[in-house]
């Protein structure tokens, strides 16, 4: 196993800016559906082996986003679920301007840190569900 860096506590793992490193770069700028997709499979199960770009979230955002631009509510709504889930410090203000402002970065940070997370989990002896979050199925 590679090593993980550990979880710093009520904060991003990385910044809004830092999209280059972690290969989500390309996918987060032209198909942010789909990494928003991705992000609500790890958020739901963060044991998941394997996720998937296509589904309801991409779908929903896909259409939003062809409706005027308003991709970024749902985007806006996963940040703040990502951010109550982990405790991360923040509000909802600060989640609706990041994903208004930099709808690309957000969308990527958001699914770095759940993949961070997720990995840092993992790694630490394997997949210890997060007190609070439900049993799903």
């Amino acid at each position: 196993m590679s090593q993980v860096e550990p979880i710093k506590p009520h904060e991003w793992q990385d910044g809004l800016c830092d999209i280059c490193d972690g290969g989500h770069c390309m996918e987060g700028c032209f198909c942010p559906c789909l990494l928003v997709n991705k992000t609500d499979e790890l958020i739901e199960e963060p044991d998941a082996k394997k996720v998937h770009g296509c589904g309801v979230w991409c779908i929903g955002h896909f259409c939003l986003n062809l409706c005027g631009g308003f991709g970024g509510v749902l985007s806006c709504i996963q940040r703040t679920k990502i951010r109550k889930r982990y405790g991360i410090e923040g509000g909802v203000c600060g989640d609706f301007w990041r994903n208004l402002c930099c709808p690309c970065c957000s969308v990527i940070q958001q699914y770095k840190e759940v993949e961070k997370r997720r990995d840092a989990l993992v790694n630490k002896a394997g997949y210890q569900r997060p007190a609070g979050m439900p049993r799903m199925g």
